[in-house]
């Protein structure tokens, strides 16, 4: 039974078969097929031309997964303005880099999300986080190697998983380190990347090549 004043032990009492997961998500075509582009509106072309960049981290690079937004497309109006909350937290937020990845990893892995969770490891590391903080992030907030500051952003991510709501406690810890901009933030981003965790696994977006789901590290 898990302790109610432990969010976190609610995950702590399963133990996720990664590769189970992984063939369950991936292991069969996307849901929906791409958007041919004989198929295609001007509109959903000129959208698709324009997604096919991406700045993260002030970097502008070509994105990855194009067979994904071939898909997207087909809800073009939709996945712009889902896209549009995204962006700021690539390249605008208040957050640092650091906050908002370990927020994002967070709820990739409790989601078991092997897209977003992969590629998040990738923007992570590539930003400071070290490999073994993101075997932590694994256990959660009950993780032995965490700051308070640390502790107290992953604790929300996992209070707003299962619990739809922060609580008193580590809301005032929180509030001890954030700003009331980056309070705002730290609960739009869990939503925000919980919606992503929901398209990528229900649609079945399937990883650009190369890339690892729940065993990156």
């Amino acid at each position: 039974m898990s302790d109610k004043n432990n969010p976190n032990s609610q995950f702590q009492t399963l133990t996720p078969d990664t590769s189970a997961r992984e063939e369950y998500i991936l292991g069969q075509p996307p849901r929906i097929p791409p958007l041919a582009p004989e198929e295609r509106t001007e509109a959903q072309q000129k959208t698709l031309d324009e997604i096919s960049m991406v700045v993260v981290d002030g970097v502008r690079k070509p994105r990855e997964d194009i067979d994904c937004l071939e898909i997207l497309i087909r809800h073009s109006e939709l996945y712009l303005a889902h896209l549009g909350v995204g962006k700021q937290f690539l390249s605008g937020c208040d957050l640092s880099i650091r906050d908002r990845e370990l927020a994002i990893l967070r709820i990739g892995w409790l989601s078991q999300a092997p897209f977003e969770w992969g590629s998040h490891v990738v923007i992570a590391k590539r930003n400071g986080i070290s490999a073994e903080e993101i075997e932590w992030m694994i256990e959660g907030s009950s993780a032995a190697g965490w700051n308070k500051k640390d502790r107290a952003t992953i604790r929300a991510m996992e209070e707003l998983h299962f619990d739809s709501m922060i609580t008193d406690k580590t809301w005032a810890d929180l509030a001890e380190v954030y700003s009331e901009r980056e309070l705002i933030e730290l609960t739009v981003i869990a939503g925000q990347y919980k919606t992503v965790a929901y398209m990528q696994n229900s649609l079945r977006l399937p990883i650009p090549k190369g890339k690892q789901g729940l065993d990156a590290r």
